[in-house]
């Protein structure tokens, strides 16, 4: 993580905590190399790779259609 102040690469996490829904980490860090803290908000995101070799996000429902279609008997 790069200080916003100068730039450095380095920084040490001081205090980290979840968001109220859970969905994201605030943590409060503190530059190593000029020592002024500042606060980022950390979220993830799921993707998937196809076979082609295209990356879109997870879709839950595509999971959900595949399985439905996997359990249906032949006729």
């Amino acid at each position: 993580m790069h200080c916003p102040f100068c730039r450095h690469n380095d920084s040490k996490v001081v205090d980290s905590r979840t968001t109220d829904d859970g969905t994201a980490i605030r943590r409060r860090r503190q530059c190593t190399e000029c020592g002024r803290r500042f606060s980022t908000l950390e979220t993830t995101s799921i993707s998937v790779i196809k076979r082609s070799g295209v990356t879109e996000p997870f879709d839950r429902q595509n999971i959900v259609n595949g399985v439905r279609k996997a359990c249906q008997v032949a006729r």
